[in-house]
């Protein structure tokens, strides 16, 4: 399974938000997420795409552990997520096995779905507001995953959000790295 997402910076959450609702969406509640981020010890930040990284969120009250390996770019990676029941004691395990923790990200998070496209807008602390559209995928072509991104950026496009807007391989603990350092 592989998470084939595009971020872009949300300029006008208002008109977003609308021509998704014109669509026929429905948002979730809002959730708060703090997502612990983990690379290896040895490891500079940002690691090299083929490196697992390790993730303990905080949803509201329920934690998840999850490990991403990036593909062909950041935004292409295979996924593993799991619901675990004491975060904090994962936060602990994680240092235990020499892995450490890189910029933590704060953000309240909104969730739609068009079709098979999951449609975030964040409030990421520090950075501002971003929205994602992302779509789980089976296939092992790398190429096949790129078309994908292709047709999120052409979705995002009839709902207001331009192409120049997109954040090219990036990831919130990056930007956090690259504003404030670690």
């Amino acid at each position: 399974m592989y998470e084939v997402e595009v971020k872009m910076h949300l300029r006008n959450r208002k008109g977003v938000i609308k021509k998704l609702k014109d669509l026929g969406c429905t948002f979730g509640e809002v959730l708060h997420q703090i997502d612990y981020i983990f690379i290896p010890e040895d490891m500079s930040f940002p690691p090299p795409l083929d490196v697992p990284v390790l993730r303990v969120r905080k949803q509201n009250d329920i934690w998840f552990f999850t490990m991403k390996i990036s593909m062909s770019n950041r935004q292409d990676c295979i996924e593993r997520e799991m619901k675990i029941e004491d975060g904090e004691k994962m936060l602990e395990i994680l240092k235990f096995l020499k892995y450490k923790l890189v910029p933590v990200v704060d953000k309240k998070r909104i969730k739609t779905k068009v079709g098979e496209i999951e449609v975030v807008l964040d409030e990421v602390k520090g950075l501002g507001e971003f929205l994602e559209a992302e779509k789980i995928v089976h296939t092992h072509d790398g190429e096949e995953r790129k078309k994908i991104q292709e047709e999120l950026l052409s979705f995002l496009g009839t709902i207001g959000v331009s192409r120049e807007d997109q954040i090219i391989n990036g990831k919130y603990d990056i930007m956090l790295f690259e504003k404030y350092g670690i």
